[in-house]
C-alpha cells in the first residue's frame, strides 16, 4: 500500500531530490506529538496497533488504540509502508532506501539496509510467509528476499531503457502468479513470484497505487482519479469498478464479507464486491484524505492526511 499526501508523494517521485549530506543514519527523534506526525501504513502485530510514518516516527498500542508509545526506530526518514509475518516480527520501508525489521512487535527496530546516495524510496513491503517477501519502491526497484530479509536479489523492472517507472505495489493469487503494478498505467506479472517479471496489457494509462488479492483467485488493483480494475484470469484480461468517484485511491483491505474497502485522498471510502462490481461509497463528511486503513474486528483505523490516527466503529466509516 502507497500512503502519503497524494500530492506530496508525486512531486517527490517526480522531481530530484537532493541527497542528504549525512551518510550515517540518525535516529527517529523521540517526541511528545508523535502520534500526530503523518502516518502512511498501519498494521497489527498480534493484538498490538502499530503505525510509521514521517520522520522515522513508529508508534504502537496495547490498547486497541487508546494509547500510544514511540518505538525506538534507527532512521528519521519517512517510513512509507509495514508488513508483520507474526505477532513479533515485521518490516518498515522508506525513504533512503531503508529496509527495517522488528521481533518484537514494533517496539524497538534495526536496520536491515540504508543507502542515502541510491535516492531511491522503497515504497511497500509484502510477505508471503516469515522468509519469502518483497520490497518494491522507485526506479523501477523490486527486490525479493527468501530468508526473512538477510540477503535481497535485487531487480530493476523497466519497459522502456532510458526510465524505470516507480513500483508501487506486489500481489499474488494462490497458484503463485504474481502482479506488481506501477506508475504510468504499467503491470508487470510473473508466474511464480520469482521467474522474471514482464510487463503485460493494461488496460489505462494511469498510475496505479495498489494491488490485492481478496480471495486467491482475482487481482484487485486501484490507482488515480478512482480507477478500479479487477481480473479473474490473472491479469489477462480486466474490468473496470464504476467507481463514481475521481480522488486517489492510496489503501485498501479486504473485509469479513470479502468486500474490497478502499480509502484514499478527499476522504474517499468504497467498499467493493469485487464478483459483482457493486460498489458502496460512503465518502468521509469532513473530505480528509485517508493515507491507509487497518480493520480490526469491527473498528476502522485511518491514518489521517492531516496527521494522527483515527479510530472508528466500522458501521460508522461504512454506514447502510
Amino acid at each position: 500500500m502507497v500512503r502519503l499526501l497524494a500530492s506530496m508523494l508525486l512531486a517527490f517521485l517526480i522531481f530530484d531530490v537532493p541527497v542528504a549530506a549525512a551518510v550515517e543514519p540518525l535516529p527517529a527523534i523521540k517526541a511528545p506529538l508523535a502520534t500526530k506526525v503523518v502516518f502512511l501504513d498501519i498494521a497489527q502485530a498480534g493484538d498490538r496497533l502499530v503505525a510509521a510514518g514521517e520522520r522515522g516516527v513508529v508508534v504502537y498500542s496495547d490498547d486497541v488504540g487508546e494509547t500510544w508509545h514511540q518505538a525506538d526506530v534507527p532512521t528519521r526518514g519517512t517510513l512509507t509502508a509495514l508488513a508483520f509475518v507474526d505477532a513479533k516480527t515485521g518490516f518498515a520501508v522508506g525513504h533512503d532506501a531503508a529496509i527495517l525489521k522488528t521481533t518484537d512487535a514494533g517496539a524497538t527496530w534495526q536496520l536491515l539496509n540504508f543507502e542515502p546516495e541510491s535516492r531511491n524510496v522503497m515504497l511497500n513491503v509484502r510477505f508471503r510467509d516469515a522468509r519469502s517477501g518483497y520490497v518494491v519502491g522507485t526506479n523501477g526497484q523490486l527486490w525479493i528476499t527468501h530468508d526473512g530479509g538477510a540477503n535481497w536479489d535485487r531487480r530493476t523492472l523497466a519497459v522502456e531503457d532510458w526510465y524505470q517507472n516507480h513500483i508501487f505495489d506486489v500481489a499474488w493469487l494462490r497458484d503463485g502468479t504474481t502482479l506488481a503494478v506501477a506508475e504510468k498505467g504499467v503491470l508487470y506479472r510473473s508466474p511464480d513470484g520469482i521467474q522474471e517479471f514482464t510487463p503485460i496489457e493494461s488496460p489505462y494509462d494511469g498510475s496505479y497505487f495498489g494491488a490485492l488479492s481478496p480471495d486467491g483467485v482475482a487481482f484487485v488493483v486501484y490507482g488515480m482519479n478512482g480507477h478500479v480494475f479487477v481480473s479473474g484470469d490473472a491479469g489477462n484480461a480486466w474490468q473496470e469498478v464504476a467507481t463514481n468517484t475521481d480522488q486517489f485511491l492510496l489503501d485498501a483491505t479486504v473485509l469479513s464479507d470479502g468486500r474490497v474497502l478502499l480509502v484514499g485522498a478527499g476522504g474517499a471510502v468504497l467498499a467493493v464486491e469485487p464478483g459483482s462490481g457493486h460498489v458502496h461509497s460512503a465518502p468521509r463528511p469532513d473530505g480528509v484524505g485517508i493515507n491507509a486503513v487497518l480493520v480490526v474486528g469491527d473498528a476502522a483505523y485511518l491514518a489521517a492526511a492531516t496527521g494522527g490516527i483515527r479510530k472508528l466503529p466500522l458501521t460508522e466509516l461504512l454506514p447502510r
